[in-house]
């Protein structure tokens, strides 16, 4: 079994599949996504989520148009508890050996303790390829977002680039949405610019957001969450940009190496000489629980956002 960094993988895939049988997980959910969609350019896929079973078993792997779809099974990682029966275990590994492609997904990183129990062991057995969807490197983001700007002629400063990661957070997708804003601006886009660009298109300062919360300041996250949502901001948006800077936080404490401007590392210092650990993993708990409500359509998906503010969803 080999293990490949998603930026290879990507450049890979345009000659076609180099697997058979493939986890890709990491942190980074839009790479993820990007792969799984540069597949789809060129090959049929069936997508399940793994909560639905009965549909899983009935992949059948063929068609009547040409190549069988491909099978690809997103939230593998919470295997260990959909399938909590030992029959229930054996089955589904004894689906995936008859299976001749697929792809099992997670949209974030599986740690190492999960990998290690009895059945991701076994589900590693039955692999040829892993692929890890790691976050880039701060360096590695300068430097997209340089040749991005470089590329519709806008010369943008370091210090620019710093202050749009800081205002934005490290998710590609956010950091995509909100440059593409930016790149229609007409004239020079100097640190005034591109704060009032980017809060005047409803963009709040995640690192705010998260804040508040660990302050306990509830009135005003709402009012701020309320401000991004009347402008059509996706509350899951919301959500995957607050568990990342949480886990940041955590690692942090932790005494972790962490990927974030040195100025806002010095930011989360200070909050952290105030904040317990506890506090921390209480807060990630809450927002990991409220991504779960709102994927599964429990809850209303504003409501749990909310309610985050609370501890729960």
């Amino acid at each position: 079994m080999k293990t490949v960094k998603v930026q290879e993988a990507l450049k890979e895939i345009k000659r076609g599949l180099f697997f058979k049988r493939l986890l890709i997980h990491g942190e980074e959910f839009y790479l993820t996504d990007q792969f799984l969609k540069k597949i789809s350019a060129f090959r049929d896929i069936e997508k399940y989520s793994l909560d639905n079973l009965s549909e899983i078993y009935n992949y059948t792997g063929t068609s009547l148009f040409g190549d069988s779809p491909l099978l690809v099974i997103t939230e593998i990682d919470r295997a260990n508890e959909v399938l909590r029966k030992k029959a229930e275990k054996e089955k589904f590994l004894k689906f995936l050996l008859g299976v001749q492609e697929f792809i099992l997904v997670s949209f974030g990183e599986i740690d190492y303790k999960k990998l290690k129990t009895e059945l991701f062991t076994k589900i590693l057995k039955l692999l040829d390829t892993v692929i890890i969807s790691e976050k880039y490197t701060e360096k590695a983001i300068y430097s997209i977002l340089k040749k991005k700007f470089d590329s519709a002629g806008k010369k943008v400063s370091l210090e620019i680039l710093k202050l749009i990661v800081e205002l934005v957070g490290d998710d590609l997708t956010e950091l995509r949405n909100e440059t593409d804003k930016l790149l229609l601006y007409p004239g020079e886009l100097t640190p005034k610019v591109v704060k009032l660009l980017l809060f005047s298109s409803g963009k709040v300062n995640v690192f705010d957001l998260v804040f508040l919360l660990l302050e306990g300041k509830k009135k005003e996250y709402i009012k701020k969450v309320n401000a991004l949502l009347s402008q059509g901001v996706e509350p899951l948006a919301i959500i995957a940009l607050l568990q990342t800077q949480v886990r940041q936080m955590v690692l942090l404490a932790c005494r972790e190496n962490v990927r974030l401007p040195k100025d806002v590392i010095q930011k989360y210092k200070t909050i952290l000489k105030r904040k317990k650990l506890k506090d921390l993993l209480l807060l990630l708990k809450a927002l990991d629980e409220s991504e779960f409500a709102v994927k599964r359509g429990r809850s209303d998906a504003s409501e749990v956002l909310k309610n985050i503010a609370f501890g729960g969803s």
